[in-house]
């Protein structure tokens, strides 16, 4: 025997479908907007990668300046985020021993110069990759 009522929206029934909206947030009203055909695919495919499968969400919140989220972080931000823990990991180490009245003898002196002269070279680094997208770019000082 086949339900004739399955699948089908039941109004007043809990559960069912998508929750009624107030008057104030029914959408009543629409503006067309004529683009080509590189025009629109800019737009859904900006949405897309906002994470917008609708078009008209991801506009909705663009033009009404809500600024629309983006989709996961980019590899390469991914990349430097786990280089600068290791880094602030590495550094967060070396306070804790000099706070806890921890010495260093001229060899561990040098070497922390060496550490933290490397530690500054990859922070530049790793910044100019976030800044400019991952671009293979000689870092400024």
């Amino acid at each position: 025997m086949i339900d004739e009522h399955k699948g089908q929206y039941e109004p007043g029934r809990p559960g069912r479908g998508r929750p009624a909206l107030s008057d104030a947030e029914r959408r009543t009203h629409e503006i067309k907007v004529r683009l080509n055909d590189a025009e629109r695919g800019e737009l859904e495919r900006r949405a897309q990668g906002a994470g917008y499968p609708e078009l008209g969400a991801y506009l909705r919140r663009a033009v009404l300046a809500q600024r629309p989220p983006r989709a996961g972080t980019p590899a390469v931000n991914v990349r430097a985020w786990q280089e600068l823990a290791r880094t602030a990991a590495n550094l967060n180490q070396l306070t804790a021993h000099l706070n806890g009245g921890g010495r260093l003898d001229a060899t561990g002196t040098a070497r922390l110069a060496d550490a933290l002269e490397d530690m500054s070279t990859e922070v530049r680094a790793l910044r100019a990759a976030l800044i400019r997208g991952g671009a293979e770019a000689e870092v400024e000082g």
